[in-house]
């Protein structure tokens, strides 16, 4: 015989039947994907009610295998508010059971849920593994142990601030093989090499051969015959190849990088309006989501065009003068766009705010910084040398910036406060204009900078959003539920729900009251596995 729980265990958001001793969670789950995976359609979940007419309150009951997280607040994004007092078991990786009332038995093992709050893992649909974060080519040929201890320590640093899965959305096989080679990892997921185009970011100098021709992904374009380089078959380089050689790694995306030059510092050429249109057909033939690079309002128009599922950046560079913070008509147009077309976007400002740290090295004094990165890096990032390196990059930057004709009022270091201000207030107007936004944080974002430390950026980002107003029950579902749906990865992804993998977080405050709880991280729950959070910070 079955019976409903009380409303004494549980608020009217929950429905849980017990059956023949075994508990489990209603069947229906909101967080499937429908149709495509970056589909519009609201995703209804129907949700049951619990039985007021029943006041038979049920005796704990005892499991005896798999893991137990007993009497926890447990916070899941399609939930309309936490649910407390709940057990959560674990069998084989998977979530097995939830229900109140459940108590480990000796042979299982039993974690301590009270006053903690169980959230599912977080999700960051922007970084780059490959990447050598705070070392420049200087550095690592100076010393190549520092690049180790990075790479090593990289896979532990996204556990350690709660990110147990990642989408990369431009690496090289040999770089994704390094990083699941690790013991402890995060789930990796990817969009293979990113396409570029030939003299364009990211391959401004031509391929020596077609093997470099093809780890970058590059697309033939007619416009570009006359440079194109003649051992390459433009055959071999058309959209439907370049998603032929995404497929082939495992990727389940494709990017295409709409870059010409970051607000004309520079004057690459970007994919035409056909070639966009021929990644949307050849993605959407093959069931990938198209992600497109774009920062700026003519790129951003260009991947709107397109269709694209995800726009990979905010909005901080349009035409008009380059040192007015104030958004444009032309980039409130374009946001008020991508709210009509239902194109998701990771804002990702602190890959922004992160190169203010070029003149201003403030974060090495935040004692998250030593969570990141091994004590060695750090160590060598406080020395003469690195101070040094820094130093030279800040001139770099100064002789950009000259070109640009800075006001002779505005030094340099003012003159780059001024993107991060910008992103700020187009990402306040997407707020308003309730565009879908999706957590990336493009971590870490270029080479030799300190700005965008693993982990610590990702943590940083969540701040920045709180900062300009977003809700934080739309941060945690953006970091979660929402980038699992965006990349067709809901079915084992992104809510605490019966049959999903065992991805987890247990915090010691409530992320809904403050963003500041992700820094109460207990444990994290990989795979199944809990991990105690001080056991994958660079110290142990």
């Amino acid at each position: 015989m079955k019976r409903k729980l009380a409303p004494l265990w549980l608020l009217p958001a929950i429905t849980l039947t017990f059956a023949t001793g075994s508990v489990s969670a209603a069947p229906k789950k909101c967080s499937e994907e429908i149709g495509h995976p970056l589909s519009n359609t609201p995703c209804e979940k129907a949700r049951g009610t619990v039985d007021s007419s029943s006041s038979t309150v049920p005796s704990p009951q005892v499991v005896d295998d798999g893991i137990v997280i007993e009497d926890v607040t447990f916070i899941s994004p399609e939930r309309r508010s936490p649910v407390p007092h709940i057990s959560v078991v674990i069998r084989n990786g998977r979530i097995a059971q939830i229900a109140p009332g459940l108590l480990a038995g000796p042979h299982a093992t039993r974690i301590n849920g009270r006053d903690r709050f169980l959230i599912p893992g977080l999700i960051d649909s922007h970084v780059h593994v490959g990447d050598t974060g705070p070392l420049d080519d200087d550095a690592i040929a100076a010393h190549p142990e520092l690049l180790q201890a990075y790479q090593l320590q990289l896979p532990r640093s996204f556990l350690a601030f709660g990110f147990t899965t990642l989408v990369d959305l431009n690496s090289a096989e040999e770089d994704r093989a390094r990083f699941i080679a690790a013991p402890l990892h995060p789930n990796l997921y990817h969009c293979g090499a990113a396409v570029h185009v030939l003299g364009g970011y990211g391959a401004q100098r031509p391929p020596k051969d077609a093997a470099a021709a093809n780890a970058a992904n590059l697309v033939y374009q007619p416009a570009q015959v006359k440079d194109w380089p003649a051992f390459l078959d433009p055959r071999d380089y058309t959209p439907a190849r370049d998603v032929d050689r995404v497929v082939q790694s495992g990727g389940v995306c494709v990017k295409v990088f709409v870059e010409s030059g970051f607000g004309g510092v520079f004057h690459w050429p970007v994919p035409s309006s056909e070639t966009l249109a021929a990644f949307r057909a050849e993605t959407r033939r093959r069931g990938l989501v198209l992600i497109i690079h774009a920062n700026g309002v003519e790129s951003w128009q260009a991947a709107l065009d397109a269709h694209a599922d995800v726009i990979a950046h905010g909005l901080w560079h349009w035409p008009g003068d380059r040192f007015a913070k104030t958004p444009p008509p032309e980039a409130r147009q374009v946001i008020h766009q991508a709210a009509l077309a239902g194109v998701h976007v990771q804002p990702t400002l602190q890959v922004i705010y992160g190169e203010l740290s070029i003149f201003d090295r403030y974060l090495l004094d935040d004692p998250r910084f030593a969570d990141a990165l091994p004590r060695v890096l750090v160590a060598y990032l406080k020395s003469q040398e690195a101070q040094a390196a820094a130093h030279t990059m800040q001139e770099q930057y100064r002789q950009i910036f000259a070109k640009l004709q800075v006001p002779a009022s505005m030094d340099v270091a003012t003159a780059m406060s001024i993107a991060p201000a910008r992103v700020t207030s187009t990402l306040r107007l997407m707020l308003q204009e309730k565009v879908k936004l999706l957590f990336g944080s493009d971590t870490p974002s270029g080479d030799g900078g300190i700005g965008n430390p693993p982990g610590l950026n990702e943590r940083l980002e969540l701040s920045r959003w709180a900062e300009v107003g977003v809700p934080l029950s739309t941060i945690l579902r953006a970091a979660t539920l929402d980038n699992a749906a965006a990349f067709g990865l809901s079915k084992d992804l992104g809510t605490i729900e019966v049959g999903k993998r065992a991805d987890l977080l247990l915090l010691r405050a409530d992320p809904l009251q403050s963003v500041a709880a992700y820094d109460s991280i207990d444990t994290i729950i990989l795979n199944g596995s809990p991990l105690p959070r001080a056991s994958l910070l660079p110290a142990n």
